[in-house]
């Protein structure tokens, strides 16, 4: 099975969650096939919000395959504890179909559209997160749903 993580932003190369990510996708990359897509945010000038989240999220449906299963991170998503989301990967990784895809919108949000091209709409937190450290977040939960499915210890539960 193939991860892949898609989302709208700037890759910063100095910034410390770009080194947290790299951190993690390496430890990741030793488990499984990932591999990452950053979507240049939509520079509209006088464009409105929804504008903006049309012209991203049409751009992300772009970046999609029919067979991709994806998991949408947006506030109205479920919270998923990390044993729950180690059974969600594990389940999409039995099914083999396609990639597992998980996606960050752009700072507007996203378009309708994308959520109902959405299998699985995935809450990260109640609080509105900055989008390097939602990526680190997920990244960072990602490997550590790998480690729950192999038993690795990097998980405890308390």
């Amino acid at each position: 099975m193939k991860i892949h993580l898609l989302w709208v932003g700037r890759m910063g190369k100095r910034e410390p969650e770009s080194e947290l990510c790299k951190r993690y996708i390496s430890r990741l990359e030793t488990r499984v096939r990932f591999s990452e897509q950053v979507l240049k945010p939509f520079q509209g000038g006088n464009q409105s919000t929804a504008e903006i989240q049309q012209r991203e999220s049409a751009r992300l449906l772009e970046a999609l395959a029919a067979t991709d299963y994806l998991v949408l991170c947006d506030e109205r998503g479920k919270g998923l504890s990390s044993p729950n989301l180690a059974k969600l990967v594990r389940d999409r990784e039995r099914a083999a179909q396609g990639r597992l895809v998980f996606c960050i919108g752009g700072a507007m949000g996203v378009a309708d559209q994308l959520r109902q091209r959405a299998n699985f709409m995935l809450s990260l937190s109640q609080m509105t997160l900055p989008h390097a450290l939602a990526r680190v977040l997920l990244v960072e939960q990602i490997y550590r749903a790998h480690c729950i499915n192999s038993g690795h210890p990097y998980h405890h539960e308390g």
